[in-house]
């Protein structure tokens, strides 16, 4: 690390002053006027004959991601010299665009030797990657002359090391009962598109509201109601038991990665549904269904992070009877279960056969692992395609997937609006 020095020219005045009040308190026989020039002549010498030495400074700074949606920011500013330091100023390298929601990046302070003081502050959690830049360090001396300025090394300079989540057309998973995701029609009146009812006026009523046609043949004054719209709820339940753990081969890619592929990209294809997720591995991880900005980045979080995604689990397999209790549970009474798994057991499709018969919606997106490369391998594939048929003489959508990524399964399959 190098500083930079630059010379404020804080006190260049000072001398010039000095030169024209010393000769006229001379003149004027005035000793206030020659006493202020000494002390110019005075300060002017001080900040000259103030030693300059390049101080010593380290940074260090942390992330911790919250459940709001936002990450705090830490930044730790020590003087690891030998002297003071009276005027220290920190600017962090907040990318541009990270939005700051909470506190400030700067610190202005002075620093005994060995003496840290900390900046806090809080910043919107980014849905890709973004790179901090080192904190820019400015330290003066105690006349301010002059300043050196560097940018420090902070250590941690990465957020949000989660893949970005795709770009991905609106999906449509099977219709839950009231309509397809997007808005959903509802049984009460309120605001939307779709008729409801009739009713009498009431005072306050908004006019665009009034029936006037009616008003005109009977001379009744009543008010059109409509069905309220409401946003579907979907969770989604990626398999990562260790039976979802299976390839086509040793060097391809595992079933349970191109599941959580397809749950990264109905994050963003179910725009307008709020999105849970489940994770059953060695027990069930569960993230509530929401909406927006900060809703997808926690569930990107989990998709990327959760341990049971990360690694086979260590501990036995959950009962798959006990997790459909934990999704009936814990999902919305009106919510839809969309079920990423490669279908290589029998238990995971009496799981979807059981949750659909109690009542809640399921479709099941399932990339195919299997081959036909030897009589065990063949076996395999003919009882998952056993069990796709199954699922689909049950009236649940399966989509049956070989190859290709995630957005073109869906495309493929036509579930893509």
């Amino acid at each position: 690390m190098s500083w930079h020095r630059t010379t404020t020219e804080r006190w260049r005045w000072l001398v010039p002053v000095a030169l024209v009040l010393a000769p006229v308190g001379v003149v004027s026989s005035n000793p206030a006027v020659v006493l202020g020039a000494v002390v110019c002549v005075g300060v002017a010498a001080f900040a000259r004959a103030s030693p300059e030495t390049d101080p010593t400074i380290a940074c260090e700074r942390r992330f911790e991601e919250r459940d709001d949606g936002t990450v705090a920011v830490s930044l730790q500013v020590t003087n690891d010299g030998d002297t003071a330091l009276p005027d220290v100023r920190v600017l962090d390298g907040v990318p541009a665009d990270c939005a700051v929601v909470d506190g400030t990046p700067e610190l202005a302070c002075s620093l005994a030797a060995g003496a840290s003081r900390t900046l806090r502050y809080r910043v919107e959690a980014p849905e890709s990657t973004r790179r901090f830049d080192d904190p820019f360090v400015v330290v003066a001396d105690r006349t301010g002359r002059v300043e050196r300025h560097s940018r420090v090394d902070a250590g941690a300079g990465r957020l949000g090391g989660s893949r970005p989540l795709p770009d991905a057309e609106p999906v449509a998973l099977r219709p839950p009962r009231g309509g397809p995701p997007g808005p959903l029609t509802g049984t009460e009146s309120g605001e939307g598109l779709a008729f409801h009812s009739v009713r009498e006026y009431r005072r306050g009523d908004p006019l665009a509201r009034v029936d006037w046609s009616r008003l005109a043949r009977t001379g009744d004054l009543s008010t059109v109601t409509f069905r309220a719209e409401r946003a579907p709820t979907v969770v989604l339940v990626v398999d990562a038991r260790s039976a979802a753990y299976v390839a086509r081969a040793d060097d391809a890619t595992p079933a349970r990665d191109h599941a959580v592929d397809a749950a990264r990209t109905l994050v963003t294809g179910l725009a307008d549904a709020q999105v849970g997720l489940a994770v059953p591995g060695s027990g069930v991880s569960w993230t509530p269904p929401g909406t927006g900005r900060a809703h997808r980045a926690k569930l990107r979080r989990e998709l990327d992070e959760d341990p049971a995604l990360v690694a086979p689990p260590a501990g036995p397999d959950p009962d798959l009877e006990s997790v459909a209790s934990t999704l009936r549970a814990r999902a919305p009474a009106d919510a839809q279960v969309c079920l990423l798994t490669p279908l290589c057991d029998d238990a995971v499709a009496t799981l979807a056969r059981r949750l659909d018969a109690g009542g809640t919606p399921v479709s099941v997106v399932s990339p195919d692992p299997t081959t036909t490369d030897g009589p065990g391998n063949q076996l395999a594939h003919l009882e998952r395609g056993a069990r796709v048929r199954e699922l689909r003489r049950a009236g649940i959508p399966v989509l049956d997937w070989v190859e290709g990524d995630a957005r073109e399964a869906f495309a493929r399959a036509g579930w893509s609006r």
